[in-house]
C-alpha cells in the first residue's frame, strides 16, 4: 500500500479481491499493483488508448496511472511496479453482446493515433509465420531431448500436423489480402488479445487491449464456442454475428479474414505455450488430447461454416477448405 502514495497522496484504503485479483479500495475507487512486465512504451500506449475509451463512455477500463512524478514505472523493493485504476459502478446491458462488441469497433475506430507497440494491423500473415519458426524451434529442441512426460511426446507426435495446419491458414490468408471487396468496417480499430465475454464483465483489463481489425474479437469469440462442447454452438455464433451486424455489416473481405484467422490453430498454440510454461505437465497431457481429438469435429465445422450460416459461399466467390 506505501507504493500508491507514489499515485495517490494520503491514500488510506483498504485490500479486496475483485475478480480474483488483489487490489486497493477507496470508495469507488480501485487500485491494482502490478509488476512490470513489458517495455514501459506498450503501458503508454495501452494508457492512451485506454484514456480514450474511457473519454467515449467505455468506463469499466481498468487503466495505468502516472505517478506523482509523471511517470507510469515505481522502483520499489528493486523492482518497477505499475498501478492501474478504475472506478467502480455498477453495469446494465441494454445492447446484445454482438451489438455492444460492434458499438466499441465503432469508438474504437476514431482512435487519432497509429499505435507503435501493440498494434497487429496488417501483420497477421507475419506473425503467424514469426509464430509457427518460433515453435518449430521447440519441437527440434524437444525432439533432440527425448522427453519422458507424455504430453511432451504428444507434442512431438502431432507438431507437424500443427504445421499443415498453419500453413493452410497462412495461405488462405495471403489469398484474401488480395480481396477488393472491402469498405469501412474494415478500418483498424481497437480490439482485445483473445476476445470472448470482455464486453460482459465488470472491467476490461487495458493491457488485454490491441490495435487490430475488428474481424480479431469475432474471431475470437466464435472460435470460443466452437470448441464448447455444446450443441448449440453454431446457434450461438449465428446471432451473435447478427446481432454484431445490425451495427456493422461485415465486407467480402472481413468474411475472408474471420474464415482464414478460425483456420490458424491458435487455440493450440496458445496451449501448448501455455503448457509448456508450467512446472506441471501431467494434468495438461488429456486436455491437448481432448484438443487435438476435437479438431477433427471443428474442421468438418470449418468446411461447413458458411453453409451453418446461410452464405452461399460459391456465389461470393469466397473460397472454402475441404480438406
Amino acid at each position: 500500500m506505501e507504493l500508491l502514495k507514489h499515485y495517490v497522496p494520503y491514500f488510506n484504503g483498504r485490500k479486496t479481491t475483485i475478480n480474483g485479483y488483489d487490489g486497493y479500495t477507496d470508495g469507488n475507487n480501485v487500485y491494482f499493483i502490478i509488476p512490470i512486465q513489458y517495455n514501459e512504451e506498450i503501458y503508454y500506449e495501452q494508457k492512451a488508448i485506454s484514456d480514450f475509451l474511457k473519454d467515449n463512455g467505455i468506463e469499466m477500463i481498468t487503466s495505468p496511472m502516472l505517478n506523482t512524478q509523471n511517470q507510469i514505472a515505481t522502483h520499489q523493493d528493486e523492482q518497477d511496479f505499475i498501478v492501474y485504476h478504475q472506478i467502480l459502478q455498477s453495469r446494465s446491458f441494454s445492447l446484445s453482446h454482438g451489438q455492444s462488441l460492434a458499438t466499441f469497433h465503432q469508438k474504437g475506430v476514431d482512435y487519432p493515433y497509429q499505435p507503435n507497440y501493440i498494434s497487429s494491423y496488417g501483420q497477421w500473415k507475419t506473425l503467424w509465420i514469426n509464430k509457427v519458426e518460433a515453435f518449430e524451434t521447440i519441437y527440434q529442441q524437444q525432439y533432440r531431448e527425448r522427453p519422458v512426460s507424455p504430453f511432451q511426446r504428444l507434442f512431438i507426435d502431432t507438431f507437424p500436423y500443427i504445421i499443415g495446419l498453419s500453413e493452410n491458414a497462412i495461405q488462405y490468408l495471403q489469398e484474401t489480402e488480395q480481396e477488393q471487396r472491402f469498405d469501412h468496417s474494415d478500418r483498424p480499430t481497437i480490439t482485445f488479445q483473445r476476445y470472448h465475454d470482455h464486453m460482459r464483465q465488470q472491467m476490461i483489463w487495458s493491457d488485454d487491449l490491441v490495435y487490430d481489425h475488428p474481424i480479431r474479437d469475432l474471431a475470437e469469440h466464435i472460435r470460443f464456442l466452437l470448441l464448447q462442447d455444446d450443441d448449440r454452438s453454431f446457434e450461438k455464433v449465428r446471432q451473435f454475428i447478427a446481432d454484431y451486424e445490425q451495427v456493422q455489416p461485415l465486407s467480402i473481405f472481413s468474411w475472408r479474414l474471420l474464415y482464414a484467422r478460425l483456420l490458424f490453430p491458435i487455440h493450440l498454440y496458445d496451449f501448448i505455450e501455455k503448457t509448456l510454461a508450467s512446472g506441471d505437465q501431467r494434468d495438461h497431457y488429456k486436455t491437448y488430447n481432448y484438443l487435438l481429438e476435437n479438431q477433427a469435429y471443428y474442421e468438418q465445422t470449418m468446411k461447413n461454416f458458411f453453409r451453418e450460416l446461410n452464405i452461399d459461399s460459391s456465389t461470393l466467390h469466397i473460397p472454402v477448405l475441404d480438406w
